[in-house]
């Protein structure tokens, strides 16, 4: 990352991340494949712009999450996450 590039966190995801989930997923816990530190996913790094965003593990700084908007589709990356809880609507 270049020392200019503007770090968000998580919420910052909310309006791409709302077109694929019918709840705030900025409330789901991330449990990061690397150093297994866990928390919601509004405490995660945002990198990127609108349409191509990338969220890190605030602790060890791995990438937990891509996304990558197209004028044809929505990609999610999941990758470096090795779960991702969601608290059941009650």
């Amino acid at each position: 990352m270049s020392d200019d590039a503007m770090t968000l966190d998580g919420n910052a995801a909310a309006g791409a991340l709302g077109s694929l989930f019918a709840f705030d997923v900025t409330t789901a816990i991330v449990h990061c494949g690397h150093c297994h530190a866990s928390g919601p996913l509004a405490e995660l790094s945002l990198y990127g712009s609108p349409r191509a965003m990338v969220l890190r593990c605030r602790r060890c700084d791995t990438v937990n999450i891509r996304l990558l908007e197209t004028d044809r589709s929505i990609n999610l990356d999941l990758g470096g996450a090795a779960r991702i809880e969601i608290a059941r609507r009650r």
